[in-house]
């Protein structure tokens, strides 16, 4: 690598830096040799040495620490060339020749005092741990000759990476990782390198391929190559934010290729379809690539690569033709999804404006409706654009006007179609398949937020408690395990629209009552409902006793009020002094405005006077469990 080997400029082709190195950054100015070993330095060498490096599967850290590797490159008709190269960049004409000189003698001399041990990589730890305690620069840098050395036999960038791989897999100490995720990142750096490790994948499969392990937010595919499998469980396994980086810079390098995602098919005269596809599929990476935040990896560099590509397809002009041949619905999710890609601001408001010509238009409503002919898959299909509505790029406040437009859709097809009306006209419990219906609509995201998920949820609410919906759909079903999968399914669903639901299977209620007639009548209407635990007390101051023991051991109490030695009132009182949301059904003969309003002075959950039937001791108890159930 000593400049004085060669004494005239080389006629050869210059050195060609990398995509990513290129991409605008100017090279770090190196006025010691130290500066070189930097990572803006290595960074540097890449740049200046692509070609080189390339050809000879190398990368930067093997060249500064490897004498041989320094010798082959001064040997090549390059080499001139790259210094010149380097000094126009960092402004240093003829400040380059003495540095490189200088960095080949101290490579030689620190070589030879402290030769690079040969291990396994099961030794690695240990080596690593000796060479580093020599501090400072100097350890660091045997290190990496040592590693250096260890890939040196490979042939290819693939193999190296998999020789790393070995090493990395013996440990999870952060020094001892560093110079394996350095010659990683910069393997993948290389164009030539990336597809060496990917076995020459194409280019759609690459990018999914370097998306995934930066993303890490789907598995690796099972047939992916050896080194992106192991390269994914590597950093999963531990933080690899210099290698995430590498990837980010591999993603821009490929993306400035001319490569597209998809291809016209023959009955697409136009292309249109083939530029649909193509937005769609750069749609998907803009939201990988992003934070929670919205930030993307690799900061303003990864969404300037997106936007450049965008920009070859989406402009004033053609945003109309983008959506040619699609139907309403179809050129809504079209256009949401282009508003929300990195675009120019020219692009971005053509594309903003389209949209609003569409939610402006006053056959708006009907054109969206038309575009499905089931019901239910109409309603399921409102709430979809809702939902792209609501996380557009619109500003909040146009958001929340446009969602609850498509809301308003909704609500005034579920009246004019009477979907809810059989249900809440119905005198009787309704069919128990009405209900269900409804409850898998919700379950499957069919209902917009706003006034229509208030209307279903009302409904829901009051037919989904009822003592027959609950026999039909909990304790109808053939086993243990079918009626938990049940219940966990109702809970989701209505979960979706803001209803809680019960599982008496998982309920524990103590019933408390001195006559052992109707103990036994409210402890068998129970067990027939599926309540999971039943305990029983005979008067106030035995089951003042058990929740004493254990204040947590009930979620619901249903006790008579005249008892001897301990009445309902009184443990009521005692109740609520340590658990005011326990639900506390009082069951009563005295069943007058004197009695309710001292019953009610102490939050009592619900009563239900003497005699009762056990349909009307049912409604109670779903009364007070679901009220409970709002409140939390």
């Amino acid at each position: 690598m000593e400049a004085s080997r060669h004494d005239s400029p080389a006629k050869g082709p210059a050195a060609e830096p990398a995509p990513d190195e290129a991409e605008g950054t100017a090279p770090a100015a190196c006025r010691e040799p130290a500066d070189f070993y930097t990572p803006a330095g290595r960074d540097g060498v890449g740049r200046f040495c692509r070609r080189f490096l390339d050809e000879n599967a190398l990368t930067a850290t093997e060249l500064l620490h490897h004498p041989r590797h320094q010798t082959a490159l001064s040997n090549t008709a390059t080499f001139v060339a790259i210094l010149t190269q380097a000094e126009r960049a960092m402004d240093r004409k003829g400040g380059m020749t003495p540095l490189v000189n200088e960095i080949a003698r101290l490579s030689r001399e620190r070589l030879k005092e402290n030769p690079p041990p040969d291990f396994l990589p099961d030794a690695y730890p240990g080596t690593a741990a000796e060479l580093l305690s020599v501090g400072g620069f100097l350890g660091r840098f045997l290190l990496d000759a040592a590693v250096t050395q260890h890939i040196a036999a490979c042939r290819s960038f693939a193999e190296k990476a998999e020789s790393l791989l070995d090493l990395a897999e013996t440990t999870e100490h952060p020094d001892a990782l560093t110079p394996l995720e350095r010659l990683l990142g910069e393997i993948l750096l290389s164009d030539a390198g990336t597809a060496s490790c990917a076995r020459d994948a194409p280019f759609v499969t690459l990018i999914d391929l370097i998306v995934t392990l930066i993303a890490a937010d789907r598995p690796m595919p099972d047939e992916a190559p050896p080194v992106f499998r192991r390269l994914d469980a590597l950093m999963r396994r531990v933080p690899m934010p210099g290698l995430r980086d590498a990837l980010a810079a591999a993603f821009r390098r490929e993306m400035a290729k001319p490569a597209c995602f998809t291809i016209a098919s023959a009955g697409d005269m136009f292309g249109i379809e083939a530029v649909q596809r193509e937005i769609l599929a750069l749609s998907d990476l803009s939201t990988r690539l992003r934070d929670r935040e919205g930030a993307y990896v690799g900061g303003a560099r990864t969404e300037a690569a997106l936007q450049r590509r965008t920009a070859l397809l989406v402009n004033e002009d053609t945003v109309p033709e983008i959506t040619r041949g699609r139907n309403f619905v179809q050129k809504l999710r079209i256009l949401l999804v282009l508003q929300k890609m990195p675009l120019s601001p020219s692009a971005a408001k053509a594309v903003t404006d389209y949209l609003k010509s569409f939610f402006d238009s006053r056959d708006f409503a009907g054109r969206l409706l038309d575009c499905w002919k089931d019901r239910n898959e109409k309603l399921k299909g409102l709430a979809e654009v809702q939902r792209m509505v609501l996380s557009s790029a619109f500003p909040e406040e146009e958001r929340e006007y446009l969602g609850s437009q498509l809301d308003d859709i909704q609500n005034a097809f579920l009246r004019t179609q009477r979907v809810l009306a059989p249900l809440i006209q119905a005198k009787d419990d309704p069919p128990v398949d009405s209900v269900l219906d409804i409850v898998r609509l919700a379950g499957e995201g069919g209902i917009c937020s706003g006034k229509s998920r208030l209307a279903v949820a009302r409904v829901l609410y009051r037919h989904c408690h009822r003592p027959r919906f609950v026999r039909h759909v909990l304790l109808n079903a053939p086993g243990a395990k079918e009626r938990a999968a049940r219940a966990n399914w109702l809970r989701q669903s209505l979960a979706m629209v803001g209803v809680p639901f019960i599982d008496l299977a998982a309920q524990r209620v103590l019933v408390v009552d001195d006559e052992a007639g109707p103990r036994a009548l409210v402890a068998s209407v129970l067990q027939d409902l599926g309540v999971g635990h039943v305990d029983t007390a005979a008067d106030g101051q035995e089951a003042l006793e058990r929740f004493q023991a254990d204040g947590t051991a009930y979620d619901l109490i249903i006790c008579d009020w005249m008892m001897p030695r301990l009445s309902g009132l009184d443990l009521l009182k005692q109740v609520r002094g340590s658990r005011s949301d326990l639900p506390f059904l009082m069951v009563t003969a005295l069943a007058t405005l004197e009695a309710v309003k001292k019953a009610l002075a102490h939050q009592v959950s619900g009563y239900i006077a003497k005699p009762f039937t056990p349909d009307q001791l049912e409604e109670k108890i779903f009364l007070v469990l679901a009220q409970k159930g709002i409140g939390e």
